[in-house]
């Protein structure tokens, strides 16, 4: 008898009503209102792998897409009658995915699999309910483990040795697009695109290791970075476009899309010579390997954005972070002016809070915000709290100082607040720098907004969001927080 198999994607409406946005390999966090959803890239590689080399009866199910709570998860779970439950949790999402995966197994009698980063550190803690944790990058460990291979010999297999990256991420199939369909995740204008998108992965991986990041540190046992044959990709492109006609572009979201200057050149080159160019593209890439031809090159291609780490403005808190090789405000004015001046849009990070900072250090970040979008260098831009991320460098540094303020798991959510207090810059210090930021992004888009649409459409969409008190508080934070000031 087949084993029958289903992956799940975490819980989409936490305990206390919030909505889960899971982001593989980076923050996990949550919104009051009905959010977009990221396609859950490594689980839909590993829903696929499964079905090419195994004989089991594989079901993918995406409670983030489905907006599922605990109950209506299970609801949706349990008529599958699965023999083995697969998730990849966050710390963030990891108490609501527990507990809902133990009741499909109360329920089916199943075998739990657990992946992701908050297993991969606190193993011993998820095999209190679970009975497998697959650690690190996980698609091969679990179908080691779906094969019958011994468990004392799979390598990745908690509490057998981390198995090392896969070296040529070629062997893996598409990812899912069956159970669900990508372009169901495309919705325009979140997270900051413009057009029906989906999501695609031409690499993985990423040459540095910033103390925050979940993927460099948790996910991945080395640096590294790993480029798909470009001519699959650019069959996996033409595959999409005959499937989904309606699709109008892709938004690679990778952890650094450009890394080899000449790769990326020849990526190009091959989206142009495929008539690829046709489509609307956006992708998440490093500005200090851009350069005045690849971006030019880039708009004939059909890139309309490109989304880069900026993070901080402070020497002082880049050095903390790790950002070595990567931090140059004269380079990225540079970039963000080129794109600019070809007509392409710009989308930029930002972290508050980050190992370095200080009030006066968050406040150099603040100003330099205020000035690239005055400037028109900035088209987009995405704020969060320097969440350190268990498993992570930043983690252990805080967690060895005493200056974390809470191990509530729940609490650790990049846009909600932070978890950090330093002796000279206090948790209420940093959230105000952070909201401080916030408002600038939200300040930002109504002006584009009234450019494009009049105010009268702004304040009405305004309005139907927040209502009058918000309006009001919200042009009091404006004013407070002197947005068109120094």
């Amino acid at each position: 008898m087949r084993a029958r198999v289903v992956i799940a994607n975490s819980v989409g409406v936490d305990r206390k009503g919030r909505y889960i946005i899971h982001s593989p390999s980076r923050w996990t966090t949550s919104v009051t209102q009905n959010p977009f959803t990221w396609y859950p890239w490594e689980l839909a590689y590993l829903s696929s792998l499964l079905k090419r080399e195994t004989d089991c009866d594989v079901t993918f199910v995406d409670g983030c897409l489905e907006k599922l709570d605990t109950p209506r998860y299970i609801e949706k779970i349990v008529p599958l009658n699965p023999d083995y439950l697969v998730m990849e949790s966050s710390t963030r999402t990891i108490r609501d995915d527990l507990n809902m995966a133990v009741q499909v197994k109360q329920a089916t009698g199943c075998k739990l699999i657990f992946c992701g980063p908050h297993p991969t550190v606190f193993p011993e803690e998820i095999l209190k309910d679970a009975d497998y944790v697959c650690q690190g990058e996980y698609e091969l460990t679990v179908l080691d483990l779906l094969r019958g291979q011994p468990t004392d010999s799979i390598p990745g297999l908690y509490p057998n040795p981390r198995r090392t990256i896969i070296e040529d991420i070629n062997y893996l199939p598409w990812p899912e697009d069956d159970d669900v369909r990508r372009i169901d995740y495309g919705r325009p204008g979140i997270p900051g695109t413009n057009y029906l998108e989906i999501q695609m992965y031409a690499s993985r991986g990423c040459p540095f290791q910033c103390n925050f990041c979940v993927c460099g540190n948790i996910y991945y046992d080395r640096p590294n970075w790993r480029p798909r044959d470009i001519e699959d990709v650019m069959a996996e492109i033409h595959h999409m476009k005959q499937k989904y006609p309606e699709m109008e572009g892709i938004f690679f979201d990778e952890e650094s899309h450009n890394q080899d200057p000449r790769h990326f050149d020849r990526f190009l080159d091959a989206i142009i010579a495929h008539g690829h160019n046709n489509l609307k593209y956006v992708a998440m890439g490093s500005y200090s390997t851009l350069n005045t031809d690849l971006i030019l090159k880039m708009k004939k291609a059909g890139y309309y954005q490109v989304r880069v780490g900026i993070e901080t403005a402070s020497e002082k808190v880049a050095e903390g972070i790790g950002l070595k090789g990567k931090f140059n405000l004269t380079r990225l004015r540079d970039v963000l002016g080129c794109a600019r001046d070809v007509g392409m849009e710009t989308y930029g990070t930002f972290i508050f809070g980050a190992r370095g900072s200080s009030e006066a250090e968050d406040a150099k970040t603040i100003s330099l915000m205020k000035d690239i979008v005055r400037n028109k260098l900035l088209t987009e831009l995405q704020v969060s709290i320097a969440t350190p991320q268990p498993g992570t460098p930043f983690y252990r540094w805080v967690d060895e100082n005493g200056y974390l303020v809470s191990k509530n798991w729940e609490d650790y959510d990049g846009g909600c607040g932070t978890v950090v207090s330093y002796p000279h810059y206090s948790k209420k210090q940093i959230d105000r720098m952070y909201h401080q930021a916030v408002d600038i992004g939200r300040v930002y888009r109504g002006l584009q907004e009234a450019h494009r649409d009049g105010w009268i459409s702004v304040f009405k969409r305004a309005h139907n969001r927040v209502g009058t008190v918000g309006i009001i508080k919200a042009g009091c934070s404006v004013l407070k927080n002197r947005f068109f000031g120094g």
